[in-house]
């Protein structure tokens, strides 16, 4: 079978690459920058999972919805000697984390993530596509993960419409972060409270019951 002419052999060998490069972008979406005092393991990054959400579609495929607290662990249950939240916010980064202040960033240090965050807060109408303005920033809890544990995390008055991520730090080092898919969006992340109507209405309840006691024992 005679060999197919050279300009049909080069463009497959370019549809090749252009495949092979798009693969390698999306195995590599989402890397760690080395940030404030932390710096990043070389290799492959491993899977910080961050529990508590509910999935929804989007690049970030999980939001907290109506609750202040998630999880953090580690896919494969590792054990890590400190945890870090990076945060991204479509409106000033504020509240605490594990009763911690963010402390502000000017970028976010996982790489691949923005256009992800962007796109996601965008669809949830958090803000207007392309959701250019962010705020970032992180909080190191200070606070080791044992080998297949989890850690309790508490937001406070961090804004709707902030995406979490976590990074975890082995041997001095960040080696475990959240991927994409891994990722929450807060919701209304503050605990609930009964409502004035209904703290009244019992109120007004228990006024009426002491009443009728007081009527049928001549107190």
């Amino acid at each position: 079978m005679p060999s197919p002419p050279f300009g049909t052999r080069l463009s497959r060998v370019l549809l090749l690459l252009t495949f092979m490069c798009a693969l390698a972008g999306s195995a590599f979406a989402d890397t760690c920058d080395s940030f404030s005092t932390f710096s990043c393991d070389k290799g492959t990054p491993d899977v910080a999972r961050l529990g508590g959400g509910t999935a929804v579609s989007g690049s970030i495929g999980f939001v907290l919805k109506g609750t202040n607290q998630f999880t953090v662990s580690t896919a494969n249950g590792k054990a890590a000697s400190d945890v870090i939240i990076v945060a991204a916010s479509s409106s000033a980064l504020t509240g605490t984390v594990n009763g911690m202040s963010f402390t502000s960033l000017m970028s976010f240090p996982e790489g691949g993530a923005v256009n992800a965050i962007s796109s996601s807060l965008a669809g949830l109408g958090f803000c207007s596509s392309p959701c250019s303005s962010l705020s970032f920033g992180f909080v190191d809890l200070h606070s080791a993960l044992t080998a297949n544990g989890s850690l309790n995390v508490t937001l406070n008055g961090v804004p709707a419409g902030t995406a979490l991520y976590a990074m975890m730090v082995v041997n001095g080092k960040i080696k475990f972060i959240t991927p994409n898919s891994e990722a929450l969006i807060t919701e209304n992340n503050r605990a609930a409270v009964p409502e004035l109507d209904t703290m009244a209405l019992m109120g007004t309840g228990l006024i009426g019951i002491a009443g009728i006691v007081r009527r049928k024992f001549g107190l």
